[in-house]
């Protein structure tokens, strides 16, 4: 009993103490849901710049979106959008603390929407 002791003791110093989920899985995570979230914004199908929405993508380790989308608020489900929006903001939060992650903590200027034939753009 105390050999089995001394060889758990042993391995658990070679392998050292549990990790948490390893820095490039969180980064897939977030780079997957930042594709889910572009592939449900629409920006076609607007009559007018007012129906056009702007969204904040992503995080900046200082605060603040990285980037913005914009989309169409009569062929864009917004609930489901924000919701993926959401579970991205979350995941690039665990990636950027698990990996020390810093920037620039310069501000994302937030863009205007535009509308050019029946498309919403970002000015």
């Amino acid at each position: 009993m105390v050999l089995a002791g001394r060889v758990w003791v042993a391995l658990m110093l070679v392998a050292g103490p549990a990790k948490p989920a390893s820095t490039e899985a969180l980064k897939q995570k977030a780079e997957r849901l930042e594709a889910e979230a572009r592939a449900l914004v629409n920006p076609e199908g607007c009559s007018k710049v007012e129906e056009c929405e702007l969204a904040g993508l992503g995080q900046k380790a200082c605060g603040g979106p990285r980037a913005f989308v914009v989309y169409c608020s009569r062929t864009t489900d917004a609930k489901a959008l924000q919701t993926k929006l959401e579970a991205l903001l979350k995941a690039e939060r665990e990636w950027q603390e698990a990996a020390g992650i810093m920037s620039n903590c310069a501000l994302t200027r937030r863009p205007r929407p535009q509308w050019v034939e029946g498309v919403c753009r970002l000015r």
